[in-house]
C-alpha cells in the first residue's frame, strides 16, 4: 500500500479501502471468536500505557495497516471486556456481531439522523423501533420516544420533560426516589440546577425497594411546608441488587398527588419480554416516562439508550426548537419527525439501525430466550453458593443479579467485609472472571450479574471454585 505520508488527499483507492476494511473486520471477527479465551480484564497504569500512544502531533501519516496492528497490540489488549461471558460486574454489555456491523454501516454512510430531510429512512427506522419498544412495554398509541447515548441522558430528559409538563416557568419541584436509585439521577438533578433542598432520596424496605409509607409521608410534609412536589422515580431493576420498586403503588401515589411518574428501567425493562419480567414489572406500563438501555440487556454495542414517554407531545413540547436555518427541514406531515424536536441533539447518529437490524436478523424469540437464560443463571449461582455454608447470600437472585459474602465460621462481619474486597482483588489479578464489590446495608459484598447469552454453567462452577480457593487462602 502507498505510504500515507506521501498522500495529498484523504482518499484511498477502492483496493486500499478493501484491504484496510478486511483487516478491521478480521480483527473484530477474531475478537468475537476468541473472546472466551481472553482475560476478562487487562489493566495497565498510565505510566505503562503512555509510551505506546504519547507522541507529538503527527505531521506526516503512517501506514493504516500498521496502525491497526499497533492498536490491536496495545489498545484493544488493555481494556475491560464488558462483553466477555465471564464479565459479571456492573451491568455487563454482551453484544452481537450484527449490531457491530450496523454501527460500521451507519458510520460508513455518515448518516445524519437529526431531521427527516437529512435521513428520512433513518428517521422512519427509528420510528419503527421505538414503536416496537412502546408495544413491548405496554405503552399506549399516544406514546413516543427517542434513542440517546444511554440511561444518564434518558433520565435527564425525563426530568426536563416532567418539569416542562408539570411546573410553571422558573418553578422548582421536589423529586422522590429510593436511595438505591442509579447515581445518574442525582447527577442529572445537579446538572439541571435542582438543589438538594428539592431532592428526596428515600429509605428502602428489607428487600431494598422504596418504602411507600415513607414516600407518602415525605410528600405530605413537603406539601404542608409549601414545597411543590414534581415527580416520583421508580426502579425497574436496580444496579445493586436488581430490585424492582412497587411500580403499581408508585403509580397510585403519583396520580393521587398529580406527580410525574418516571421509571428507570435502563437494565431491567428488557426483561418485560419474559414471563418473569411481566410479573416483576407490573405497573411499568403506567409510567409517564421510561428509561431503557438497549446496550445492556438487549445486547447492543455502545452507545444506545432510550427514553419512552406516555404522550409523545410531552417530549415535543419540552424539546422542540426553531431557527432560520432549520425552516426548510420542517415537513408538512406530522408523521415525518425531526428528531431534534424530541431530544437534546441536533446532530445525532443513526443509533436505531443496530437495534433494528439485530431484531430483524435474530428475531425477538432469541432475545427472549437469552434474557430468560440470564435470569436463570443468577438463580443457578445462588443455588451453587448455598451448597457451601461458608457462602452467605446477602441479596438473593433477582433480575439476573445476586449478592453474597464469604464468611466461614469464626469470621465476623468486619472480617467478611474485608474478605469480599480481597477476593475481588484476587479475581481481578487472576483474569479468568471479573467480580467487584458493592455495599448493601453497610456490608461489603461480592456481586454477580451473569447475563451473557454464551455463559455456561461450567464457567460459573469454575468461577465459584476459584473464589472459594482465594477465600480459603486468605482465611488460612
Amino acid at each position: 500500500m502507498q505510504s500515507t505520508n506521501e498522500k495529498e488527499s484523504f482518499r484511498f483507492t477502492a483496493g486500499e479501502m478493501k484491504e484496510i476494511g478486511y483487516k478491521v473486520i478480521d480483527s473484530i471477527v477474531d475478537h468475537y471468536t476468541n473472546l472466551d479465551e481472553k482475560r476478562v480484564h487487562n489493566l495497565k497504569r498510565k505510566e505503562e500505557l503512555r509510551p505506546y500512544f504519547d507522541t507529538e502531533i503527527p505531521v506526516r501519516g503512517t501506514d493504516p495497516l500498521d496502525m491497526i496492528d499497533h492498536l490491536n497490540q496495545h489498545a484493544f489488549s488493555n481494556i475491560m471486556h464488558t462483553d466477555h461471558p465471564r464479565f459479571y460486574s456492573f451491568i455487563p454489555a454482551p453484544t452481537n456481531y450484527i449490531s457491530a456491523m450496523a454501527d460500521a454501516l451507519a458510520a460508513g454512510y455518515n448518516v445524519f439522523a437529526g431531521h427527516w430531510m437529512s435521513g428520512s429512512s433513518a428517521s422512519e427506522i427509528e420510528n419503527i423501533t421505538i414503536d416496537w419498544l412502546l408495544k413491548l412495554c405496554g405503552f399506549p398509541e399516544s406514546g413516543g420516544g427517542i434513542f440517546v447515548s444511554g440511561g444518564s441522558v434518558a433520565n435527564l430528559m425525563a426530568i426536563v420533560t416532567a418539569r416542562n409538563t408539570k411546573l410553571k416557568g422558573g418553578e422548582q419541584g421536589a423529586v422522590y426516589f429510593s436511595e438505591q436509585t442509579h447515581s445518574s439521577l442525582t447527577k442529572d438533578l445537579r446538572i439541571l440546577g435542582i438543589s438538594k433542598e428539592y431532592q428526596r432520596p428515600l429509605a428502602v424496605d428489607k428487600d431494598l425497594k422504596i418504602d411507600i409509607k415513607e414516600l407518602r409521608k415525605t410528600i405530605q410534609e413537603d406539601l404542608n411546608s409549601g414545597l411543590k412536589p414534581l415527580m416520583i422515580v421508580g426502579n425497574a431493576g436496580t444496579t445493586n441488587t436488581g430490585a424492582v420498586d412497587p411500580l403499581n403503588e408508585l403509580s397510585k401515589v403519583a396520580k393521587q398527588y398529580d406527580l410525574w411518574f418516571h421509571v428507570d428501567g435502563a437494565y431491567g425493562a428488557a426483561s418485560i419480554v419474559t414471563d418473569y419480567g411481566k410479573n416483576a414489572l407490573r405497573g411499568m406500563e403506567l409510567a409517564d416516562s421510561l428509561t431503557l438501555d438497549p446496550h445492556k440487556w438487549w445486547f447492543q454495542t455502545f452507545e444506545i439508550g432510550c427514553l419512552l414517554v406516555r404522550k409523545e407531545s410531552h417530549l415535543f413540547n419540552a424539546f422542540s426548537t426553531s431557527a432560520e436555518y432549520l425552516e426548510d427541514t420542517k415537513s408538512p406531515l406530522p408523521s415525518e419527525k425531526n428528531y431534534y424536536d424530541y431530544g437534546i441533539q441536533l446532530t445525532r447518529s443513526f443509533r436505531a439501525l443496530k437495534f433494528y437490524m439485530s431484531m430483524k436478523v435474530y428475531g425477538l424469540d432469541l432475545f427472549r430466550k437469552s434474557i430468560k437464560k440470564g435470569i436463570e443463571m443468577a438463580e443457578y449461582v445462588e443455588r451453587m453458593l448455598r451448597r457451601n455454608p461458608d457462602w452467605k447470600i446477602i441479596s438473593p437472585a433477582q433480575m439476573g443479579i445476586v449478592n453474597f459474602q464469604y464468611q466461614p465460621d469464626g469470621v465476623g462481619d468486619e472480617g467478611a467485609n474485608e474478605l469480599s474486597k480481597r477476593i475481588s482483588e484476587q479475581v481481578l489479578q487472576d483474569g479468568y472472571a471479573l467480580i467487584i464489590t458493592t455495599k448493601i446495608k453497610n456490608r461489603t459484598v461480592l456481586r454477580m450479574c451473569p447475563i451473557h447469552p454464551e455463559l455456561t454453567r461450567e464457567e460459573i462452577d469454575e468461577t465459584i471454585r476459584r473464589m472459594e480457593h482465594f477465600g480459603k487462602e486468605l482465611v488460612d
